[in-house]
């Protein structure tokens, strides 16, 4: 389907810093262009990692990375669309064991691993690791650097870690102990952040540089080297214990191609090898090429993602009026159908389908311009049916308005009777979010908003996310980010993105207590607060009560608070050449490239 244009404003001019990728990659695989060699797979990525250490990592290319270099003790079965949890670094048939009251989680490893510097793989090693996110979150007094982002993933609101101690009980059997019970506790273990390092060539009381470190795990990709903008290459390990006799592939290649465009006419023309979600401007032509694949176009291999894509309104800077007026004002439908080209559903709750809990029974915002324009009827903005600056309410005019005359709100956003002017936040290069500029440009200006575009690098808009440097929060009004979950709990999809204790994901630095306020509700009520009701969430280990709490805080936010404008869930696409094999698309977005092969 061909994009309307109605929305067509001028947006910067994007240079693709990708366009000389095609040779980059001929001159790595020995080839011609268009042409490549069955040793080699490329990956073409519009981001590279902001992170290397797995302990500090929360961002989801970083992640793509480290998947293919260390491991955990539990990985999900990407093949099963159930997500099933299974056995990575844990031995294979020996299941692991709670007791204690729920305290104790004993994992019982494989004996057959070693490290890609040689360091044998056993207890030892995981409780090092375990010692080393002790250090991170500096519960050892120890840390003069900084406390790693991810800490509110291994701790309770007030501070105290998820794990008291790690015990090795013989040479490949170590238990957990837990300060109090935490029912995800083996989910939280398949994410990166639990992943194991060697520690013979990891600094315990230093997080690794990415530009100058090296990451040692024990997954099946040897990291080899990292510049920065342009590529990471891997290679594979030997004496990797599930083996290689299923490929040829021995080398792996991330490849940083930011402008979409360029990105995905890389895949036509071969340069790179694989691309997860395919710009949906593209779909047909990787569909009718015979060179490609498209997974996701047939209805009978559709799934729906587990990413999460929204935007985030900074409460502090944008007030309930507000933002609940820019949530009626914004069409999704053509987000859905036309920026999306039916790719995706919109987003009804902060927790999508197919993660526990989720609970799209609350009523979202619909597209509703004369319902958000009432709204800010309510706090003295409007039009009272004069085409002049009287026209507009200053506070005390009372005079009925005409809530259907567009031309007339947008001349008054436009011309100096703006009732606010709001930044977009977006990294460049994003086809979508650049898109999004130029819808928000239409629609708000409709309700009396004007909006300022301020593209950057994805480096850039993500530090000003996780605070890093002399980049904050406050920098962010209006801002576009998806989510994929770390593990499948609804924990993962509330606590990091709305905890008043959080940084590096609640961008929209919503407080459940103030929002509680500002909404009229008693914040001392735990019914009321959702701060107070993911704090309850987290200890809470009956599973009715928990999906009550989950129920709640999704209505709390959806119906009544709105810190979010609810995006959309995309369906999962992935488009690859036609020769490889073994790939699992996945609802989770995880890229493993260990099973592929070439036929």
């Amino acid at each position: 389907m061909e994009k309307k244009t109605i929305y067509a404003i001028g947006i910067i001019a994007i240079i693709g810093v990708g366009g000389g990728i095609g040779i980059g990659v001929f001159l790595l695989q020995g080839g011609s262009p268009g042409g490549f060699t069955k040793d080699t797979l490329v990956y073409g990525t519009m981001y590279l990692p902001v992170d290397l250490d797995p302990q500090v990592a929360w961002d989801s290319a970083s992640g793509d990375l480290i998947d293919q270099v260390t491991e955990g003790l539990f990985a999900y079965d990407l093949s099963d669309p159930q997500l099933a949890i299974i056995p990575r670094l844990a031995h294979a048939t020996i299941a692991p064991t709670w007791s204690g009251g729920d305290l104790n989680f004993t994992v019982t490893l494989r004996d057959d691993v070693t490290f890609h510097d040689g360091t044998a793989f056993n207890a030892s090693a995981v409780q090092w690791n375990w010692e080393r996110m002790a250090w991170a979150l500096n519960t050892t007094g120890t840390n003069n650097d900084t406390v790693t982002q991810i800490a509110e993933l291994y701790e309770w609101p007030d501070g105290t870690p998820f794990v008291n101690h790690t015990e090795v009980v013989s040479e490949f059997v170590i238990k957990f102990v837990l300060n109090a019970p935490y029912a995800p506790f083996q989910a939280l273990l398949c994410f990166s952040g639990s992943y194991i390092q060697s520690p013979a060539s990891t600094t315990k009381d230093a997080y690794l540089i990415t530009a100058t470190s090296d990451l040692v795990g024990t997954g099946p990709w040897v990291y080899d080297t990292y510049e920065a903008g342009v590529e990471v290459l891997m290679h594979a390990y030997p004496s990797y214990y599930g083996g290689w006799s299923h490929t040829s592939i021995t080398k792996l290649v991330f490849s940083g191609i930011t402008d979409a465009n360029t990105r995905n006419l890389a895949l036509l023309s071969k340069d790179i090898q694989f691309l997860d979600d395919p710009h949906p401007s593209f779909h047909s032509q990787f569909a009718a090429d015979s060179g490609t694949i498209l997974v996701g176009d047939d209805p009978a291999e559709e799934q729906q993602s587990l990413v999460t894509q929204y935007m985030g309104m900074n409460t502090k800077a944008i007030n309930l009026t507000y933002r609940k007026a820019i949530s009626y004002a914004i069409n999704y439908s053509y987000i859905t159908e036309e920026l999306l080209e039916g790719t995706a559903d919109r987003l009804e709750s902060p927790i999508p389908e197919g993660i526990l809990m989720g609970n799209w029974s609350s009523q979202e915002a619909l597209y509703n311009v004369t319902k958000a324009r009432m709204l800010l009827r309510t706090i003295g903005y409007g039009y009272n049916g004069t085409d002049s600056v009287d026209g507009w309410y200053n506070g005390s005019d009372i005079t009925p308005f005409d809530f259907d005359y567009d031309a007339v709100w947008v001349s008054a956003a436009t011309g100096g009777r703006a009732a606010l002017s709001v930044s977009f936040t977006y990294n460049i290069g994003n086809l979508f979010r650049e898109d999004m500029l130029a819808l928000l440009m239409d629609n708000l200006p409709k309700i009396g908003i004007t909006v300022i575009g301020y593209g950057m690098t994805w480096g850039e808009y993500i530090y000003r996310l996780y605070e890093v440097g002399n980049l904050d929060r406050d920098m962010l009004e209006l801002y576009w980010i998806g989510w994929g979950p770390d593990y499948n709990d609804p924990s993962n999809f509330i606590n990091p993105l709305f905890t008043n204790r959080s940084v590096a994901s609640n961008g929209a630095q919503y407080d459940g207590w103030y929002a509680a306020i500002e909404a009229g509700r008693d914040p001392r009520v735990q019914w009321n607060n959702v701060q107070l009701l993911m704090e309850a969430g987290i200890e809470e280990t009956n599973a009715t009560i928990r999906t009550t709490i989950y129920a709640r805080i999704q209505q709390l936010l959806v119906e009544e608070d709105m810190p979010w404008v609810w995006g959309y869930s995309s369906k999962v696409f992935d488009a690859y050449v036609v020769d490889l094999m073994g790939y699992n698309t996945n609802a989770m977005g995880r890229v493993w490239f260990y099973p592929c092969y070439y036929a």
